[in-house]
């Protein structure tokens, strides 16, 4: 049996039953008994039994150790195999290269799993997430590769979605500029491809591709929610470039304005472009400038508030998310 870290977790990520609350359960129990994972695999089956008892209860009562030790199901270590030959490497809470201001943030919420492929010490960087609508036109395109190239030229690596729109000309930006940048996905690597946009560009060297999502996932609206929480807790600020308004007349949400409404309820720095700037000035960017955000005009200004000012992380967050609503989700925005 493999007894690697990055394997037994992902043992635990693929078995039936476990999902992100009973994993940080786990998580925690081995935190508390100052063991690894892997320490506790070796245990004998009595001592096994005692750590898990406490929390195998209630809602967590699929918390056993059969349920544990015993996935013997084969496609989980050739679905491991496979990742790592596609050169993706599995980052642990565990580990050390894991994202200390992630697992501050989100608390219970912080992925147990990042898959990860590219440049690794961008995980624990100085990063700025640079978010907005998939559907913009050539001026929105050129703002944002000026804002994020003033920014990879600051020292800033630049973090986005990798979806099409602002998010692509933001890693673009960066690139252009010799800088690094982050793409945080809303699938699994089975489905990562290099857009075309960047293969002129030295994006092997200054580029890391993270997701949170097993392998098999495909893109939807919820995952793309889900990936903002982690795109906000893995950056100093975020930057909003253009927003629809929260939800639109049918009831769709801007994936955009939920960005930068997690990024106020994470007491991270939100920088909106300026409404005035547009010959049609987005309503989710004058909405997120009356609820807090700094209304900026160029990458100028936030580089130079940021020298200014110091932001504290808020260590609560998790106890002010909601439980996302059953709403369609707009995804051209």
């Amino acid at each position: 049996m493999i007894l690697s870290i990055d394997y037994l977790w992902f043992k635990l990520f693929n078995t039936r039953g476990l999902g992100v609350k009973s994993l940080h359960k786990i998580y925690e129990m081995l935190t508390i008994h100052n063991i690894s994972i892997k320490e506790f695999f070796a245990l004998e089956e009595k001592k096994a039994n005692e750590l898990i008892s406490p929390i195998a209860r209630g809602k967590f009562s699929n918390i056993s150790l059969d349920n544990i030790v015993n996935n013997e199901d084969p496609s989980v270590l050739s679905n491991y195999q496979k990742i790592k030959e596609d050169g993706f490497k599995i980052i642990t809470i565990e580990s050390e290269e894991y994202p200390q201001n992630v697992k501050n943030i989100m608390q219970d919420n912080a992925p147990i799993i990042l898959f990860c492929k590219g440049y690794l010490p961008l995980l624990n960087t100085q990063g700025i997430s640079i978010v907005g609508s998939r559907d913009v036109d050539e001026f929105a395109v050129l703002l944002t590769k000026s804002i994020a190239s003033n920014l990879a030229l600051s020292g800033y690596n630049v973090t986005s979605g990798y979806a099409k729109g602002v998010d692509t000309a933001a890693h673009i930006g960066a690139l252009e500029s010799q800088g690094t940048t982050t793409a945080i996905l809303s699938y699994g690597v089975n489905f990562l491809s290099t857009r075309k946009e960047l293969r002129r560009l030295d994006w092997e060297r200054n580029t890391l591709f993270v997701t949170q999502f097993p392998h098999y996932e495909k893109f939807s609206g919820r995952n793309a929610m889900t990936r903002n929480k982690l795109v906000c807790a893995m950056s100093r600020a975020v930057v909003v470039i253009s927003s629809g308004p929260e939800k639109d007349f049918d009831g769709k949400m801007s994936g955009t304005y939920d960005a930068g409404k997690t990024a106020l309820q994470m007491n991270l720095p939100l920088f909106v472009l300026s409404p005035v700037l547009f010959s049609k000035p987005p309503q989710g960017n004058m909405d997120l400038i009356k609820n807090g955000g700094i209304e900026i005009k160029n990458g100028n200004d936030i580089v130079d508030y940021l020298a200014n000012k110091m932001f504290p992380i808020k260590e609560d967050f998790n106890k002010e998310q909601k439980t996302q609503s059953n709403s369609q989700i707009n995804l051209f925005d």
